[in-house]
């Protein structure tokens, strides 16, 4: 193993390694089987058994040439990927093959990306290491092959912005330098317009031009002239979309959050339950504290496949975020790159994001953070030969606080067993933390006694010890990357057996589909109808839906009732509920308000549908 360095690393350095070798293309080949796989396991069904809004969204750009959905212009979500579904679906139709199709090669291009991505900037060890742990990842393709999304090709636009960003900073002059100009600013305009936290990538590329300026001013100017276009063409593709969504904004209930802007969501003390109101400044620093638990336990269990617990000092909670933090933190130190900056500016937006934590505002940012993992630690073993006394009192320190506070945990689980903030397995995960933490403090203890000798001496024994260990080292990690690998392909060829074995009354949106198809069936058509997911019961009923919103106060729901003549309620049950208050326990606020008002047409597998009685509304 060499003498690790400061980082960040010198781009040319590694240039080298830019050529192809059996390994990079061995590691395509099993990006593309698992696309395969992946292409061919979706949902197999007549039409989507999942979340509709993005296929719906496509098939009204096209039959309409309208950006709307239930008759109402959609000004939450960016138009970037209903676009590619309706640029593809003009050729192939709109269904659940060719949309499924689309995330599935978006999959595989984008961790193509990431590893080219990674491949350049940091060597093939992690990009190996990185995507091939991303793409055998069960909740990757459990979520690709369960809903259309736009994480996929929103990963595959990010990783391209980046690596394109790469080769101009490169590039001097020339043809070469106005391709690939142009298509970064075509690529940075896609990235807005299919997820809207794409504009941590112009804030990103302001922060990193104008680091440059202060820092290295020629090469600053140099980069004000590269990237100018691009940054114009993605600021101006933003601006456009938020002045057309609030002109066109058209909320059916006033309510404080969704379906607003996304500025809006976030001034709120928690989305799924916006009756709590607006926040205060003290609620953010514990909505930080959150979103930090439970990005970190998110990262963990996507690489690891298994449940982590969720005690702050867990060391895949607490050591996971400290060693990113000194691996960011390395890479900026001297001006870093787009990708550093890109990465800070988007886990700062989703520290402030008021909404539970879902693994699908992770995974397009995971093959940066494996690569902040690795430089963290790199970082770490770099200090300890150059400042051994201040890594040796670190340790020492914090693994000493460490261990009391995981040795607390395991002692109050072991007291109260039930807790049901925490998931099984949770006390040996608590033990096995206070074992590791407590090593790590007699490590810096060794390391402050040894750093007695003169710093060459112990600089010496360092490196030793790292020539010994280093090819145990990189077994053990061969041998562990191979076992979660080969473990998430096992998991993966089981979820495709279950898609096979398709079973349309185990999925989550069923009890809405069934009320649906009840009502297309047994009522007129052009009921109005209310319903808490609108966009699916409208899908399949084909009849006017209004949402049904989470308000628990009976005059405010019967208003809108009157007001947008509702004729039929649908209320299904979801163990967890989504949104608060449940549907549940918003009808039984209107029941009791105004009895009589709804009749129970049909009960059906977790779901009723309630008639609203004309004559009886009106009083």
């Amino acid at each position: 193993m060499k003498t690790l360095r400061p980082l960040p690393q010198v781009h040319a350095d590694l240039e080298s390694s830019i050529a192809r070798s059996v390994v990079d293309w061995a590691v395509y080949v099993f990006i593309v089987l698992i696309g395969a796989f992946q292409l061919v396991h979706y949902p197999h069904a007549d039409d989507f058994l999942g979340d509709v809004t993005y296929p719906d969204l496509a098939r009204s750009l096209l039959e309409k040439g309208a950006y709307q959905i239930r008759l109402l212009p959609q000004t939450t979500l960016p138009p970037g990927l209903p676009f590619i579904l309706a640029l593809v679906g003009k050729f192939f139709g709109i269904s659940p093959a060719v949309a499924f199709g689309v995330v599935a090669v978006s999959t595989v291009m984008g961790l193509i990306t990431a590893y080219e991505l990674l491949r350049r900037v940091e060597g093939r060890s992690i990009a190996v290491i990185a995507c091939l742990l991303l793409a055998s990842c069960p909740a990757l393709f459990g979520f690709s092959t369960d809903v259309v999304f736009p994480e996929m090709p929103y990963l595959l636009a990010s990783m391209a912005a980046l690596l394109l960003t790469l080769k101009i900073d490169r590039t001097q002059r020339g043809i070469r330098l106005v391709f690939w100009v142009l298509l970064l600013a075509v690529t940075l305009v896609l990235a807005v317009l299919i997820r809207s936290v794409g504009i941590a990538l112009l804030a990103g590329l302001i922060s990193w031009i104008a680091v440059s300026l202060l820092t290295a001013p020629k090469t600053g100017q140099s980069r004000v002239f590269k990237f100018a276009l691009p940054l114009a063409f993605g600021l101006a593709a933003q601006l456009s979309w938020s002045i057309w969504a609030q002109h066109h904004e058209s909320l059916e209930w006033q309510l404080p959050g969704y379906p607003g802007s996304y500025l809006s969501q976030v001034e709120v003390k928690n989305g799924q339950d916006p009756e709590l109101g607006l926040a205060h400044v003290s609620d953010i620093p514990s909505r930080i504290g959150r979103n930090v638990v439970a990005r970190a336990v998110g990262f963990s269990e996507l690489l690891l496949r298994r449940n982590v617990s969720t005690f702050w000092s867990s060391p895949a909670i607490f050591g996971l975020v400290l060693v990113i933090a000194l691996g960011l933190i390395s890479s900026l130190r001297n001006g870093g790159q787009l990708y550093d900056w890109y990465f800070l500016w988007y886990e700062c937006i989703f520290m402030v994001w008021p909404w539970d934590y879902r693994d699908r505002f992770v995974l397009p940012i995971v093959p940066l953070a494996c690569l902040y993992l690795w430089r963290g630690a790199k970082t770490i073993m770099h200090y300890l030969i150059r400042r051994p006394r201040s890594v040796g009192l670190a340790f020492a320190l914090l693994g000493t606080l460490l261990c009391i506070c995981s040795a607390t945990f395991a002692l109050r689980l072991a007291a109260f067993p039930v807790n049901p903030g925490h998931v099984r397995g949770d006390h040996l995960q608590t033990i096995a933390a206070t074992v590791l933490w407590g090593l790590l403090g007699i490590a810096g203890l060794v390391i402050l006694k040894m750093q007695r000798d003169n710093h060459a001496t112990f600089a010496r024994k360092v490196r030793v010890a790292e020539s010994v260990v280093s090819l145990p080292f990189w077994f053990v990690v061969t041998v562990g990357v191979a076992f979660l690998v080969v473990t998430g392909v096992k998991t993966i060829v089981a979820i495709g057996q279950n898609r096979a074995n398709l079973d349309a009354t185990k999925e989550s949106l069923y009890p809405e589909l069934e009320a649906s198809d009840w009502i297309r069936t047994h009522e007129p058509p052009n009921v109005v109808l209310m319903a808490r997911e609108p966009e699916f019961v409208f899908h399949y009923a084909h009849d006017p839906t209004v949402w049904f919103p989470p308000i628990s106060d009976a005059k405010v729901l019967m208003d809108g009732i009157r007001r947008y003549h509702v004729e039929f309620v649908v209320v299904a049950r979801h163990q967890p509920s989504y949104w608060l208050p449940t549907e549940v326990d918003c009808l039984q606020a209107l029941q009791q308000a105004y009895p009589g008002v709804f009749r129970l047409s049909h009960r059906g597998p977790d779901n009723y549908v309630y008639e609203v009685e004309p004559a009886l509304e009106r009083n």
